[in-house]
């Protein structure tokens, strides 16, 4: 059997990087999806602009014809921060900025995420059928400038979460997660991510072979902990 395909849309220099060496390290072929290619040896680039969510359906169509199937884990590493008026900040929001928010960080993800369901119904039952969406504390902490990826980060957090509980992906062995990195007493860790922690938790999450939590809480160097403050 082929070996298992990782496609990664956001590949970003430190998570999307490191979780890409890891899992070519472990035998995956590895696609990459985002507007920059990355110099990075064995893997195929796609370009795609995720402010645009109807271009998402080319880029599994892309991974099948180019590797031969659709891709068993999917990561879904992109972000999107738009500046604002911190103390007024509907003076500077409309519905185009709104959109562009809400395009980069759920819209073209739950397309991305109907797209990785359709190709994992296709997979043998031994395959890994995993989607990881790379999230962070905004789902459950207000922090103050993060409006724009706040509320994105919330919406796709609802997602993965109902997603997760319904029973017919669960027969068909597809798993959702939420993965947010933590410091050790639980609070968010800002710019101080650790790609490499990150690629250690999604190797994880990709071997586990039913849905665990959906809000998958890690600390570098400590793996899953639970603060308890799953929805």
């Amino acid at each position: 059997m082929a070996s298992p395909i990782l496609l990664i849309l956001g590949a970003g220099p430190n998570i999307g990087t490191h979780v890409a060496k890891g899992f070519a390290a472990k035998g995956y072929r590895v696609a990459l999806a985002s507007r920059k290619a990355h110099a990075l040896d064995d893997v195929i680039h796609i370009p795609v602009d995720l402010s645009m969510p109807e271009s998402v359906p080319n880029v599994f169509e892309t991974v099948k014809s180019t590797l031969g199937a659709p891709p068993s884990v999917v990561v879904y590493n992109a972000a999107a921060i738009y500046p604002y008026h911190q103390s007024d900040p509907l003076s500077s929001l409309d519905a185009a900025t709104y959109t562009e928010w809400m395009s980069v960080n759920t819209l073209s993800a739950l397309s991305a995420l109907r797209q990785s369901v359709i190709g994992f119904k296709t997979l043998p039952p031994s395959c890994s059928k995993t989607f990881i969406y790379t999230g962070n504390m905004l789902n459950i902490k207000h922090i103050p400038g993060m409006m724009s990826l706040g509320l994105g980060k919330v919406s796709t957090a609802f997602i993965i979460q109902y997603l997760s509980e319904i029973e017919e992906y669960k027969d068909d062995g597809i798993s959702f997660y939420y993965a947010d990195e933590r410091t050790s007493d639980g609070e968010p860790v800002f710019n101080d991510i650790s790609g490499s922690a990150a690629a250690d938790e999604y190797w994880k999450l990709a071997e586990r072979k039913q849905q665990g939590p959906w809000m998958h809480t890690f600390v570098s160097g400590h793996g899953y902990k639970d603060f308890g403050d799953g929805w």
